[in-house]
């Protein structure tokens, strides 16, 4: 009777975890392996010229989405992200090290924000470490989390793929009540490398 107890609470503590869905980003990526990560190095478009649907099937999209807003906001916390300003915005990436890398936010060609951000290579992606948890009450019995983490990686064509996951959920007394959570893959355009 323990035993099922104990494995009903660790999938309790374990299902509040936002995941990625690899079937989004399979046969889109490139599989890079720790030698390879300058490949993601280089100049790309700030805003995402598609979308990758639960299947994988790349969507165009319009980059006013308020999902992407959203998402962006995650991955980069500079102020100015206004497509519709009259200007070119664009993200460099560059390898610091063998696990860090540097985004740095341009606005025609002036450099608005940097950050360094390390991370770890698994299943050919880069998991980064700007993973967030915030714990709300006590969890599962008045209370819940809240959870999104970022993955990127290099796209069959050589542009950025972008990984967001996201989970906002909890229960009172183990009886869950609505939550969110959803994954999202953006393709940003590589301009150079």
């Amino acid at each position: 009777m323990k035993s099922i107890l104990y494995a009903f609470l660790s999938f309790l503590l374990f299902s509040s975890c936002a995941s990625f869905s690899d079937k989004m980003v399979k046969d889109n990526k490139e599989n890079l392996s720790e030698n390879e990560l300058s490949k993601l190095e280089g100049t790309y478009e700030l805003f995402p010229d598609l979308r990758y649907n639960e299947k994988g099937i790349a969507e165009l999209m319009n980059s006013q989405d308020s999902r992407v807003r959203r998402d962006l906001n995650y991955f980069v916390s500079f102020k100015e992200t206004k497509q519709s300003d009259f200007g070119v915005y664009l993200v460099d990436v560059k390898l610091i090290s063998g696990n860090r890398l540097k985004f740095t936010t341009k606005k025609d060609n002036v450099e608005i924000e940097s950050f360094e951000v390390g991370g770890k290579l698994k299943k050919g992606l880069f998991y980064l470490d700007n993973r967030y948890l915030k714990r709300n009450g006590i969890p599962y019995l008045a209370g819940g989390y809240t959870n999104y983490k970022t993955r990127i990686g290099l796209a069959k064509d050589e542009g950025l793929l972008v990984n967001y996951a996201y989970d906002n959920s909890g229960a009172i007394l183990f009886l869950f009540w609505a939550g969110s959570d959803y994954n999202s893959v953006y393709h940003y355009k590589r301009i150079e490398k």
